[in-house]
């Protein structure tokens, strides 16, 4: 005997984890409410990619040597900013539960902000939260205490990276780039540039550089 299965009504499948299929035919019966459902299922499998990509980095990181992570990463070509956002949202287990369930939310910045949720704050949010509540909301009824939200507005914004391909850079022109946008910044006194960082990334462009000035005298000995 041959059973067939019940299709997923479209109010149900959205969020639905298991149902990962872009709809990738036009809508067929055009209405307001027929594109509505067939851009948020979209949507929404791009949000199921991107968790999943930060569970799997994050459980790569726990179980790779360190020189096989980074060239994991390099090979990816995920910047340090990116690594550090998909970590953080890979590695709580509690926004798991949410994805199985189908209330993720859509935006990182939601998801990252959950991760700073006590577990208390968390099993309030759990109750009430679907895919596109507002981080308003979240935190509202997390309730937030002043310094936990000064402390996550800091962290959101320090996502803002400039990112330098050290490939293509040299020192003196990093330096350039780096000076001209401390000008340009001067007229947004909330945004600062970190200097330690700053150093870093020089050190790298300059480690680079030898490696491949290193690499060309080899070749022509």
């Amino acid at each position: 005997m041959t059973t067939t299965q019940e299709p997923v009504p479209n109010e149900q499948k959205f969020y639905n984890p298991m149902i990962v299929k872009l709809e990738t035919l036009e809508v067929k019966d055009k209405t307001v409410e027929n594109y509505i459902k067939q851009i948020k299922s979209n949507f929404y499998c791009s949000v199921k990619a991107h968790y999943l990509i930060a569970r799997d980095l994050f459980d790569a990181k726990q179980n790779l040597k360190n020189e096989d992570y980074s060239r994991l990463v390099e090979t990816l070509k995920f910047s340090d900013g990116t690594q550090s956002k998909y970590l953080k949202i890979g590695s709580d287990v509690r926004l798991w539960k949410l994805f199985i369930e189908g209330k993720l939310p859509m935006k990182w910045t939601n998801q990252y902000l959950l991760t700073k949720l006590t577990d208390e704050q968390f099993k309030k949010v759990q109750k009430v939260i679907d895919p596109e509540t507002s981080a308003k909301d979240i935190a509202d009824v997390a309730e937030f205490k002043s310094e936990q939200k000064s402390q996550i507005e800091n962290d959101l914004l320090s996502f803002l990276q400039l990112e330098i391909d050290k490939k293509t850079v040299s020192v003196s022109t990093y330096e350039e780039i780096v000076a001209q946008v401390k000008s340009s910044l001067t007229k947004i006194p909330l945004i600062k540039i970190n200097d330690e960082k700053v150093e870093k990334v020089k050190d790298k462009i300059s480690f680079f550089a030898k490696k491949i000035e290193d690499a060309k005298n080899i070749l022509a000995a």
